[in-house]
């Protein structure tokens, strides 16, 4: 088994924005930190990571930070748009259903939609209408200390407390496949 669940965040951002473009192809512009608000095409999707906290509860047992990584998504339209109002809370739905239990590809937990809803808190996108998914994943920071080299073990050793550790190497016997261990 891999236990090799280290993320690059660079990587998970492009994830979502490739996923979310190539299931809605009508978007004119999928993007993430997207400075030039005010010239935005339309119809558009802005996603960011909007924080992260701790997840000890998630502990992956390799020296990894468990965090509840919590995106956002702005879904933006034009408020010209025919039946605007209800176009938003359409399109809106749909990408929340596309992203829920989305891994997008990456080696995080499926992601959990917690709120869909209006996005009244912006004033650079007072001409738009604005409604914003959130969502979170569990991800694991960090390089794991169980690294698979691919490398299969020809041979098992044993040995019998208090006689184990490298300062008792000498006392590690082979295992033959089929031997009872217990006596």
């Amino acid at each position: 088994m891999d236990a090799n669940t280290e993320i690059d965040l660079n990587q998970l951002h492009q994830s979502i924005i490739d996923a979310i473009a190539a299931q809605f192809p009508d978007l004119v512009t999928v993007d993430d930190y997207h400075e030039e608000r005010n010239r935005l095409a339309i119809p558009a999707c802005l996603i960011e990571l909007a924080d992260m906290e701790g997840s000890p509860d998630d502990d992956p047992g390799t020296e990894q930070l468990a965090m509840l990584a919590r995106f956002e998504a702005r879904v933006i339209i034009g408020f010209r748009t025919a039946n605007a109002k209800r176009e938003i809370r359409k399109l809106a739905a749909a990408i929340g259903a596309f992203i829920q239990a989305n891994r997008f590809g990456q080696p995080i937990s499926p992601a959990e939609v917690t709120a869909i809803t209006p996005d009244d808190f912006s004033p650079e996108l007072d001409q738009y209408e604005v409604w914003r998914i959130e969502w979170q994943h569990i991800v694991h920071l960090g390089a794991t200390v169980w690294t698979n080299d691919g490398t299969i073990p020809t041979q098992v050793l044993a040995s019998w407390e208090p006689e184990i550790g490298p300062e008792h190497e000498q006392a590690y016997q082979p295992l033959q496949l089929g031997e009872d261990l217990i006596t």
